[in-house]
């Protein structure tokens, strides 16, 4: 586990006072949310049958880390399916949330690096070319089995949401160093809905066996829930890194705000998102539940990945 001192980069807006206020915002949340700070085990078990499906299917993962591969992905999707999304019973349906995350993850780590390959992905993924890159490449087939775990409109809904996503890394990275307008009020909403791919990891959350007219309407609080919940709970680690484009980041400079206070506003609004859902999904028992076992297991993903810093911050 990485310590506050060694994480403390040019930039950083971090202080001691800052760090605690952020703690306590975020003790605050999960109380309102009822929900623990849990850390859950890596499953070696699980990793090693996601890595023995991407090699049946040819996905590059190698261990030569100058070439591209999937493989150094695969923690980040293991830990999501084992923490959001343990009842889902379909197991291939949980390897599949594990090997979408682990390309998510490689996207917003390929954009950093060579960015030109990721802006033509989805020219490419229209016109069915292949990429230009072996990993990208497999994204684009790995895509088209969308269909297979999920109904046609939340299928649907999946894939356009990963398109916006890929559109959204290509958009911070041309943005980076701009700005903020005062009167641009809608951008941040605008590009946080295009990042994180809240959509699916919300369509996610609720089984197949579960009719989409039975959740369908909770949807844009989850979203909120799921992508302001990652802007907070990632807040502390950005912060420390000195990112300027982000969510948080822009509100304050378009709101004319301090970080904190739009950091603390954004805690509020997931706790207040969580109650929404909490609301609609009240009639129907088996949603609900879903909903609560992701809620709970999405805090769990943060809590339990190393790469948002949270135990240097809570302890």
């Amino acid at each position: 586990m990485t310590t506050s001192n060694s994480i403390m980069t040019v930039g950083t807006t971090v202080t001691p006072q800052s760090k605690e206020a952020t703690a306590v915002a975020i003790q605050d949340l999960l109380q309102k949310i009822d929900t623990p700070y849990i850390i859950t085990p890596y499953s070696q078990d699980f990793h090693n049958r996601c890595c023995a499906v991407a090699l049946e299917r040819g996905y590059p993962m190698g261990s030569d880390r100058t070439a591209p591969s999937l493989l150094p992905f695969i923690p980040s999707g293991v830990i999501m399916a084992c923490t959001a999304y343990t009842h889902i019973e379909d197991e291939a349906t949980r390897i599949f949330i594990a090997l979408y995350t682990a390309f998510l993850v490689y996207v917003d780590d390929a954009y950093e690096r060579d960015n030109e390959r990721v802006c033509v992905f989805i020219e490419r993924f229209l016109r069915r070319e292949k990429q230009l890159d072996p990993v990208l490449d497999s994204m684009a087939s790995f895509l088209l089995e969308i269909p297979v775990h999920y109904e046609p409109v939340a299928a649907s809904i999946i894939l356009t949401s990963t398109l916006n996503l890929i559109n959204a890394s290509t958009l911070e990275f041309q943005t980076k160093g701009m700005k903020a307008s005062l009167y641009a009020k809608g951008y941040p909403e605008f590009t946080r809905k295009l990042s994180g791919s809240s959509e699916t990891y919300a369509l996610m959350a609720f089984p197949r066996s579960i009719p989409v007219r039975n959740y369908i309407q909770c949807i844009p609080e989850a979203v909120t829930f799921i992508g302001y919940g990652n802007d907070v709970l990632s807040f502390y680690k950005e912060d420390a890194a000195g990112e300027t484009v982000n969510c948080i980041s822009l509100l304050a400079g378009c709101q004319g705000q301090p970080k904190m206070d739009v950091f603390k506003q954004l805690a509020n609004d997931v706790a207040e998102a969580h109650v929404q859902v909490c609301k609609i999904l009240e009639s129907d028992t088996e949603a609900f539940q879903a909903w609560q076992k992701f809620k709970d297991g999405y805090v769990g993903f943060h809590t339990s990945f190393d790469r948002y810093l949270l135990d240097d911050l809570m302890n």
